[in-house]
């Protein structure tokens, strides 16, 4: 009875055996995701895969449903009330924002002074 590695050239069986010893660790493939980290028999990696993706969508539906309009951040002033494109917000800001400081500039102008009052 001959053994299979008989039955390889002497060749084969060192390229063999140099690849087996350079074979990389189940946790170095874990580490690279090549195998998933999981404790679940391979039968089942599937299915807990789908049931992960499943969880994930309803939490992400349930977080939706509770997330703020528009309006609400409008109201907190998490996003500002304006009707100018996306782009040319920043822009509307600044001059707002410029605005004001002359405005205020002209009010310190003519301020009275201690004197004055």
């Amino acid at each position: 009875m001959s053994s299979p590695t008989n039955a390889l050239p002497k060749e084969a069986i060192t390229v063999l055996e140099n690849k087996l010893e350079r074979r990389p660790t189940r946790e170095e493939l874990e580490d690279h995701n090549v195998l998933k980290k999981t404790h679940v028999a391979p039968a089942l990696q599937a299915k807990e895969e789908e049931l992960k993706r499943s969880r994930l969508e309803d939490t992400l539906e349930k977080k939706l449903e509770h997330r703020p309009t528009k309006d609400e951040l409008e109201d907190h002033n998490i996003l500002k009330r304006t009707n100018a494109a996306p782009a040319l917000q920043a822009k509307q800001l600044e001059l707002e924002r410029s605005r004001l400081e002359d405005t205020l500039e002209k009010k310190l102008e003519h301020r009275p002074t201690k004197d004055e009052l």
